[in-house]
């Protein structure tokens, strides 16, 4: 399970914050992508033209799976889960550039300076089924991205090929797909799917302080995240907009308890992160802590030139 959304401030930062919610124990950490070259499963080692920050973790050995992050370019990429709607080709495909799941967010990042540099290249990549570099899992992932521009995008590998929304309202959880999570945010609100009956109805929502709360369900998860950002006014600055951010994703996190190590395929969240496109910057926090790590990207790159770096 996993919670994303999207914000830009009046003072023109453009924000991407999101849960991880992962249903095993492991260690997310922050860390820097900055060595030359990444590693793909089916076609050979990629050029990493813009390093990233995100948050990610060892998987086998020594290679890396990052789970979100922010490039120099400050385009921002999250991956979330896409249980039982998720739909990859079985086999490589001629004359394609042939990734599996876990490939798409460093193929993203590592290699595109924006959301039309991703939107032109979409054509030229397939999704296959097929195990990563190290695990035994192929995961199911959908991708919310975002750039300076503001614009949102969201990109689902369904049976109809990769489907990309590019007129989204920023919000993403798991499944089921962001079309139904629309229509079900829309009968539940009891309004038609236009933005304005939707804002009218959040912002009435919150004015009366009838909010909905969140339980474990992508559903409803997706409507806490709606309703907030729909809502409320546009956040002043970048720093508003943090505190907003953070408060939302808690109210969307699902808590660790000791009982869950005795039941593997229980999600929690194991982080909340935030990240501006406008500074490249990132800000982590593990969901049972107040402290949150801030990293400035320019200011990485000066310290850890050409390495891939954990941060914490």
């Amino acid at each position: 399970m996993c919670t994303s959304l999207t914000l830009t401030t009046l003072n023109d930062h453009t924000l991407l914050a999101r849960t991880m919610d992962f249903p095993v124990r492991a260690a997310w950490k922050p860390v820097l992508i900055n060595q030359t070259n990444y590693e793909t499963a089916l076609s050979g080692t990629r050029p990493v033209r813009y390093p990233y920050v995100g948050g990610g973790r060892i998987e086998g050995d020594n290679h890396i799976l990052v789970a979100d992050g922010v490039n120099t370019k400050g385009l921002t990429c999250a991956e979330l889960m896409f249980p039982l709607k998720a739909h990859y080709h079985d086999e490589p495909v001629n004359n394609k550039l042939n990734l599996t799941p876990q490939d798409f967010l460093p193929w993203a990042l590592g290699e595109h300076a924006s959301i039309a540099d991703v939107k032109k290249e979409l054509t030229t990549i397939a999704i296959i089924g097929k195990n990563w570099l190290a695990g035994n899992e192929i995961f199911s992932f959908h991708w919310i991205l975002t750039d300076k521009s503001g614009q949102t995008l969201v990109i689902e590998p369904t049976v109809n090929g990769l489907e990309v929304i590019d007129d989204s309202i920023g919000v993403l959880t798991n499944s089921p797909t962001y079309p139904d999570h629309m229509r079900r945010l829309a009968k539940k609100l009891h309004v038609n799917s236009s933005l304005s009956e939707l804002k009218a109805k959040s912002e009435n929502l919150i004015r009366r302080q009838h909010l909905p709360s969140a339980t474990n369900t992508p559903t409803t998860r997706f409507l806490v995240a709606a309703v907030n950002k729909l809502g409320l006014q546009q956040s002043r600055t970048q720093v508003d907009a943090r505190t907003r951010l953070f408060n939302v994703l808690a109210e969307v996190a699902i808590p660790y308890q000791p009982a869950m190590d005795h039941h593997p395929n229980f999600n929690y969240t194991h982080y909340l992160s935030i990240l501006d496109s406008t500074t490249q910057s990132y800000y982590f926090r593990y969901h049972d802590s107040n402290q949150i790590l801030a990293v400035s990207l320019p200011d990485l790159l000066k310290s850890h030139p050409k390495v891939n770096q954990f941060l914490a």
